[in-house]
């Protein structure tokens, strides 16, 4: 009888499994099962799935911190999916994805990590996705590019901490991606082989709809996992995959009208004399071309998704399309996306294989250009008023009976930096073409209730060409006789693999237990090359743009690219006390390629971190919903650059070309090493309706990788010397309020604040060849006066220029002739800001919904190279003001001690202004305040009535306008993505200002 009993009992025993959710369908991982009155319980995995074994009739208790406990008895059903809904007093219970893509209970977190849901980033839609994160994390700068829709993105994450990259990295569902450029503009002038070119990058080309969740992981601590790769943070992109049920459609269609903002204020009652190139002739009425030069740009985004699967395998395919008319005449963008991502649970759910893939192809043309070679603007602005600006529009081309073709017309004689702007749109166009494909597969094994491991493999590929073809008749500094052709492309990739073994468990009721051990392996190869250039020598036939029509190959070049092998093994635990105090650690190892030939091949980064929830510790008032504190500290760094410790001989020309930079003899390079310390408190109140984040971090990067020109003669045979020396300090705080100001039945306003400041400093820079202190040149002006410079005891990026020369009382010292003198280069100031403001707002009133965004950047400088010159050429407002008013009056001493109090308007400008001008007087406030978004709609709920679910149709905009600014350009548009040519202006593409509709249509 009693074996017979216990035969039946076990067979009453069975596996029940499922997922728990949160109240919106997040998965959450750590959340507690347990057989009611027994002894056996077990925990869900990262994806919320758990398997326990229990009878039927017995009753299982599920329960998550800050959640309502639930409870179920056991039918016949072996698989029961539980949604535990928010508690009263419910805490942070959200789920956010971390490092290596592992997903944690927010409340656990010992570092800053600040998620950005994709309907944030698709509200106000962009063709650069990462445009749209601008204002909504706290510590984060988005400069947009001036190269408009298709640049590449410029993002720094708690102030710049590397001489030589302070890109953050892109980690798509756990893969970490290559995001590098193939060209940036670092030049005043620009390259004469098509100015400064905007290459594009990757995560650029990204559709927006295919976004699910973007997680900011800010400091070292939270990137520690990453190695060398996370030094600069990360920014972590989830991707949407299918979900259980049925197959669902969404129709979503954006369309903008850009116009420009910010354009420079130009004078109309002077003209130029004839065939004179600047505008300092006599009084003559001209018509104002500029603002008629530019269009009215047209942005279409239209993309449609389809989504659906079951409990063991879901799909979600996207496609989408987008097409710009930019506001500069003849610029063209079409980009095209797809997205695919399949899920497959098998062998019991044991086993879940994810897949996706991601591939984007876009095509631009005449994208704008900065500098003074290949710029249309500075023909547009410097024209020599009192002509016929429409005239050389229809006639940018006149036929030369002499060389039987059309050659370019133009009101005075052309330069290098000065043609007429139709001519370059439509003579000397260029085409991009850019390709990025992300893929990835990840393998889940769970091989029991604490034990599971993953698997992961991705590949991402960029591939980018560029052509240009220069008709006979552009300016013979940048192009021959008979014209110039240039092409190139360039291929960079990645690949990388790892393996990761996870354990969840108890040890009791009172300390739980997480831990990933793991290694990866990342291959990548960046730009490798080819480029054919017909060059000064020219074309054998004229205008027949072909490889083969060369006069000389002699400017075509090769490179391999930039190949590198990291090899890494790591490890992290996260041990749980009562629910109330966690504790992280975590340690990696790196062998880079790189470290070749130095001292040391490997490096390894710790951390270390703790939380303590004082809400769950002791009893706090009533009004506390939740309390937390957490410090941390952790070391990370930066490997050195590709072949740096091996130079290679280059081939040109047919001749055999040594390296020019190398080592410094006698010291071993080593990576970048950064130290970071920071604390943070969060808090919540009157049940979750008001929070609170605060962070205070403190890093400092040493062994930075300096590259300064080598004593001459040197036995080594380099131009200049790499070496590790001195350090960058970054420090400063952010905070993060939130509140649903008002929560009623038919109207909601939630309200969010976003507060950083960084204060960054130089502090030291080791020594030149000379022994001196060393400067690290970012962007070298000469002859122009702007410099972009590292300067000890000064921030990150110190922008130098000339001063006009004064006295000790101020007065400004003329020469013998009574013309202004400058001072040589000094420091102007830094374009950092104190402070950054992002503050956002959604009000709902039953199915009609406003959000708003103002987005506020306080402190620093920027300097205008294109108000100066506008100035020389006597052609903006001030330059006709000043000659309205009979001079400029100035406070000014002759040599001889004679006082000056006016000056004539054409000898104080043409003296004062021009890129090589006193350019301290072209300085500017880079504090600006603007309303960055607005979007007003309304969702029609006819599920009832037609085939559609939902349908939302918006009114949106975006940069709309601003509250204040100084300066006369935008200081948010940057020049460059790279780590020159900041805090400048010349001639750089005007941002836009973009109002526009949005329908989305779910079936």
């Amino acid at each position: 009888m009693i074996v017979f009993t216990a035969q039946v009992s076990l067979a009453q025993v069975k596996s029940v499994k499922g997922v728990i959710t949160d109240s919106n369908g997040v998965p959450l991982p750590g959340a507690s099962v347990a057989v009611q009155g027994g002894q056996k319980g077990s925990t869900t995995d990262f994806d919320g799935l758990y398997v326990i074994e229990a009878q039927k009739g017995q009753t299982l208790v599920f329960s998550y911190v800050g959640l309502e406990t639930q409870k179920i008895v056991v039918g016949d059903a072996t698989t029961l999916n539980v949604k535990l809904a928010n508690a009263s007093s419910n805490a942070l219970n959200e789920v956010v994805v971390t490092s290596l893509g592992i997903k944690r209970s927010k409340k656990t977190l010992t570092y800053a990590a600040q998620e950005v849901k994709g309907d944030e980033v698709t509200r106000v839609k962009d063709a650069n996705l990462m445009n749209s994160l601008s204002g909504k994390v706290a510590g984060m700068i988005v400069g947009k590019s001036s190269s408009g829709a298709g640049g590449s993105v410029k993002v720094t994450i708690r102030g710049n901490s590397s001489a030589t990259n302070n890109q953050p990295l892109y980690v798509i569902d756990g893969v970490p991606l290559l995001n590098n450029s193939s060209a940036q503009g670092n030049s005043v002038f620009g390259d004469k082989a098509g100015g400064n070119r905007d290459g594009g990058d990757a995560i650029s080309m990204m559709n927006p709809d295919d976004i699910e969740t973007m997680t900011v992981l800010k400091g070292a601590s939270a990137s520690a996992l990453y190695g060398s790769q996370g030094a600069n943070g990360v920014i972590l992109i989830t991707t949407k995959k299918g979900k259980e049920g049925k197959v669902t459609a969404n129709f979503n269609s954006s369309v903008f009208a850009d116009n420009v903002v910010s354009l420079p204020k130009f004078q109309t009652s002077y003209g130029a004399a004839p065939g004179a190139t600047k505008t300092w002739g006599a009084a003559k009425s001209s018509q104002e071309h500029v603002k008629d030069f530019y269009n009215t740009g047209m942005t279409f985004i239209n993309s449609i998704s389809v989504n659906g699967g079951t409990d063991k395998a879901s799909t979600s395919l996207t496609v989408a399309n987008t097409n710009v008319s930019g506001v500069i005449p003849t610029n063209e963008l079409k980009k095209n996306n797809i997205a695919l991502r399949q899920s497959v649970k098998m062998f019991d759910d044991k086993l879940t294989i994810d897949g996706a893939l991601s591939f984007a192809d876009q095509k631009i043309i005449n994208k704008p250009t900065n500098g003074l070679y290949y710029n249309p603007l500075t023909g547009v602005y410097l024209f020599p008023r009192g002509n016929d600006f429409n005239n050389y529009k229809e006639n940018f081309e006149v036929f030369d009976p002499i060389r039987n073709l059309m050659t370019q017309n133009w009101a005075s004689g052309t330069s290098d930096i000065i043609q007429n702007p139709y001519w370059l749109l439509n003579r000397d166009q260029s085409t991009d073409r850019n390709q990025s494909l992300i893929t990835s597969v990840a393998l889940t094994y769970k091989a029991n209730n604490w034990l599971s491991f993953k698997s992961r493999i991705g590949y991402n590929k960029l591939y980018n060409t560029f052509e240009k073809k220069m008709y006979a008749g552009t300016n013979l500094t940048l192009a021959a006789p008979t014209g110039r052709y240039i092409y190139s492309d360039s291929e960079s990739s990645q690949s990388y693999t790892d393996l990761i073994a996870t354990i969840n468990t108890k040890f009791s009721d009172d300390f739980s237990f997480v831990a990933n051990i793991g290694g990866s392996d990342t291959k990548s190869l960046i730009n490798r090359n080819f480029t054919s250039d017909s060059g000064q020598d020219g074309l054998i036939y004229t205008n027949w743009f072909n490889t083969g029509n060369f006069v000389s190959a002699l400017k075509n070049s090769q490179t391999v690219g930039g190949k590198k092998d990291v090899q890494s093994l790591f490890a992290s635990a996260t041990i749980g006390y009562k629910d109330m105090v966690y504790v992280d650690v975590t340690g990696r190892n790196d062998w880079s390629s790189t470290l070749v030939n130095t001292d040391k091949l490997s490096f390894f980064y710790p951390s270390v971190g703790v939380t303590g929830i004082l809400s769950q510790m002791v009893s706090l008032p009533e009004a506390v919903s939740f309390a937390k504190v957490r410090a941390s500290y952790a070391q990370v760094g930066n490997d050195v650059t590709a072949f740096l410790t091996t130079p290679l001989n280059t081939l040109t020309n047919g001749n055999v070309v040594a390296p020019t930079v190398g080592p410094q003899p006698g010291q071993s390079l080593k990576p970048e090493m950064q130290n970071s310390f920071e604390i943070g408190t969060e808090w919540r109140f009157i049940n979750n309706r008001i929070g609170f984040d605060f962070t205070y971090y403190n890093n400092e990067t040493k062994n930075q990788l300096i590259t300064a020109p080598a004593p001459i003669p040197n036995t080594t045979g380099y131009l200049n010397y790499a070496f590790n020396a001195g350090s960058i300090q970054n420090k400063g705080f952010e905070i993060t309020l939130s509140a649903k100001a008002v929560v009623t039945d038919n109207f909601s306003w939630d309200t969010a604040l976003n507060f950083a400041s960084n204060k960054n400093t130089v502090k030291s820079l080791g020594t030149g060849a000379n022994g001196a202190v060393n400067t690290v040149v970012l962007t070298n002006g000469d002859p122009n006066s702007y410099k972009y410079v590292l300067e000890v005891g000064k921030p990150f990026g110190e922008i130098q220029g000339k001063n006009i020369l004064r006295n000790d009382q101020g007065q400004m010292l003329l020469d013998k002739d009574g013309f202004i003198q400058k001072t040589d280069f000094v420091d102007l100031g830094s374009s950092n800001p104190d402070f950054m403001l992002g503050w956002s707002n959604t009000f709902k009133y039953k199915k009609l919904f406003l959000n708003v965004l103002i987005d506020g950047r306080f402190g620093g400088n920027v300097m205008s190279l294109t108000e100066s010159m506008l100035d020389n050429y006597g052609v903006s407002k001030k330059s006709g003001e000043a000659r309205a008013a009979g001079g400029v009056k100035i406070n000014a001493v002759m040599p001889d001690g004679t006082a000056v109090t006016t000056m004539d308007a054409e000898k104080y400008y043409t003296s004062v202004g021009d890129r090589s001008g006193a350019t301290g007087e072209y300085m500017y406030k880079a504090t600006n305040v603007k309303l960055g978004e607005l979007s007003l709609g309304y969702t029609f709920d006819l599920n009832k009535r037609t085939i559609f679910n939902s349908i939302n149709l918006s009114l949106v905009g975006k940069n709309l306008f601003f509250f204040y600014k100084d300066a006369p350009f935008d200081p948010n548009v940057t020049l460059s993505s790279g780590e020159g040519l900041q805090g400048v202006d010349i001639f750089g593409a005007p941002s836009t200002r973009s109002i526009g509709v949005n329908l989305n249509l779910t079936f």
